[in-house]
């Protein structure tokens, strides 16, 4: 995978780290980039949980986390994750919520490439 695809998903994914809320169109959005991208979901997955969640979760426990997003320089020098963790750890709610998202986004997923 290029750095550039490499970026792109990082991009897309960060969007699930927001102090916002997660529309249909981000959703849209990751499961498009999947696809561009040439991923399958388990690798888009694998990008999800030990690339980006370590390293972004934290925004979502923040009283004042970053909710416009994080410009390139930025996650081209914080992703992937230094150590790449061998268990998903963290909060069980931050984690119960990205696997929502996560089946939100395989979910549009399958539906844009059947």
């Amino acid at each position: 995978m290029s750095t550039e695809d490499r970026l792109k998903m990082w991009r897309a994914f960060s969007d699930l780290f927001l102090d916002t809320e997660i529309e249909d169109y981000v959703f849209e959005f990751i499961a498009r980039t999947i696809s561009e991208c040439g991923l399958s979901l388990s690798e888009a997955e694998e990008i999800l949980w030990y690339e980006v969640y370590p390293v972004l979760e934290g925004n979502l426990r923040s009283v004042a986390g970053v909710w416009e997003g994080w410009p390139d320089s930025w996650l081209l020098q914080n992703l992937p994750a230094p150590v790449r963790p061998s268990a998903i750890h963290g909060d069980p709610i931050i984690i119960k919520e990205i696997k929502r998202y996560w089946q939100k986004v395989t979910e549009t997923y399958e539906g844009q490439n059947a």
